[in-house]
């Protein structure tokens, strides 16, 4: 009888300790917002909210890395199939440490054929796709993907039919097809990594519409230094000629990379937002070349310690520049003195409106310590407003302390501690 009531829509208990009678509509809404393992604990209560929570469940990104974690989702699918496929969203195959049995692997192709409104899918695991080509097939087939994100040299052959044409967000890593004459209109976000050399004028006639680009040519080395060589110079002018040949892009929103991987692409269309990481000694210098050609309002530098990098912001970028974000690793911080005047006197030549400077540091390196010790963010800040009255929103964090946030009104300099506002600011 209890099941029954349930099923009328409403969760009546004659006990004692009932507090509250709820329609279950409203139990669907309270379950929508419970993060994952709260979702998880209200659905061992009862039958009903089990039922209930299952359409919320799926909506989170589903992570399987192992054997044991994939047999484990393909029972827990086809205890309710068909009616839980359509339910997924967000799928990750990730390496596996053992075999996964040929059951798994059939459940699993019978799940991915009907997954109809799976939205974003992570392939990374090589071995589990080569093991069987329904597979492949099963992922090929897709028609509601928007986000792919692929590491594994396998190509989907099904894309020349343009069934996966509906993906606006790709991530590879070290795949080869990408260098093929696949079409994807409606990519608007793309990362690209373990690629050396990516030829400009087909990526840009494979992805037209594209606003976001990522690029990192060495995944597995984010803190090596690179070094230029001849071949990188070679590329970079073979790709300014594409460009000024009408090929290319005419702008985009964002540009992420490190340095040399930026400046090797040589873009010189319009960009609103450059993204550079991982700014050392060794690769400084080509940031001025690299926001010459791209003329950005907002950047967002990573630096290595290296403080006199910010004198390689060009004037030309500098006059136009509205966001400035810095983020300084002190971690091998070992400059004699800190020169943050730099910083005023890119501000006085700058119409900046959003300023956000972050320090991290580490025990292992005593300078750096001592710099985040004697560092006065308020005076800094205060400095900042008094001579730049165009500045809105001011961010500093030093370490692990609290962030601190100013937002200067009618001449006075407000404080504030909030992450979440500063993040809608800058973001």
């Amino acid at each position: 009888m209890e099941n029954e009531s349930h099923a009328d829509g409403l969760l009546n208990d004659s006990s004692p300790t009932s507090t509250a009678h709820l329609h279950l509509d409203i139990i669907y809404i309270i379950l929508s917002f419970l993060p994952r393992q709260e979702l998880v604990r209200a659905m061992t209560t009862c039958h009903t909210l089990n039922n209930a929570g299952v359409r919320h469940l799926l909506n989170f990104d589903v992570h399987l890395y192992s054997a044991r974690k994939i047999e484990s989702f393909c029972a827990f699918m086809v205890a309710q199939a068909p009616l839980r496929y359509p339910l997924l969203h967000q799928l990750s195959l990730i390496g596996f440490d053992t075999p996964v049995s040929p059951e798994s692997i059939n459940q699993l192709v019978e799940i991915l054929t009907h997954a109809s409104r799976l939205e974003t899918l992570c392939l990374s695991s090589y071995a589990l796709l080569k093991s069987d080509h329904r597979l492949q097939a099963a992922c090929s087939s897709l028609t509601s993907l928007k986000e792919f994100i692929i590491s594994s040299n396998w190509e989907p052959v099904s894309w020349r039919n343009g069934s996966l044409y509906k993906i606006e967000d790709l991530t590879v890593a070290g795949v080869r097809w990408i260098q093929s004459e696949l079409q994807f209109p409606r990519v608007r976000k793309l990362s690209l990594s373990g690629i050396d050399h990516p030829p400009l004028a087909l990526i840009a006639r494979n992805f037209p519409n594209l606003t976001d680009l990522t690029i990192i040519r060495d995944i597995d080395h984010l803190d090596v230094a690179d070094h230029l060589n001849e071949a990188d110079h070679q590329y970079r002018q073979l790709n300014r000629s594409v460009q000024l040949a009408g090929g290319g892009w005419k702008s985009l929103d964002r540009v992420a990379g490190k340095p040399v991987d930026l400046y090797r692409l040589g873009l010189t269309c319009q960009i609103h937002r450059v993204e550079i990481s991982s700014v050392d000694r060794d690769t400084y210098r080509v940031v001025a070349h690299v926001l010459s050609d791209s003329r950005p309002s907002y950047v967002h530098i990573g630096l290595n310690s290296i403080f006199p990098c910010v004198r390689y912001i060009p004037d030309e970028v500098a006059a136009r520049l509205t966001y400035l974000r810095c983020t300084i690793n002190l971690t091998y911080f070992f400059e004699k003195s800190y020169p943050l005047d730099r910083f005023y006197l890119l501000l006085q030549c700058s119409p900046l409106t959003h300023f956000m400077l972050q320090f991290n540091a580490d025990g292992r390196n005593t300078r750096g310590v001592m710099f985040i010790r004697q560092f006065r963010p308020e005076l800094f800040a205060s400095q900042i407003i008094a001579s730049h009255p165009s500045i809105r929103y001011i961010f500093i964090k030093a370490n692990r302390a609290k962030p601190l946030f100013w937002k200067p009104q009618f001449g006075d300099l407000a404080a504030k501690q909030s992450a979440d506002i500063v993040s809608k600011s800058f973001d």
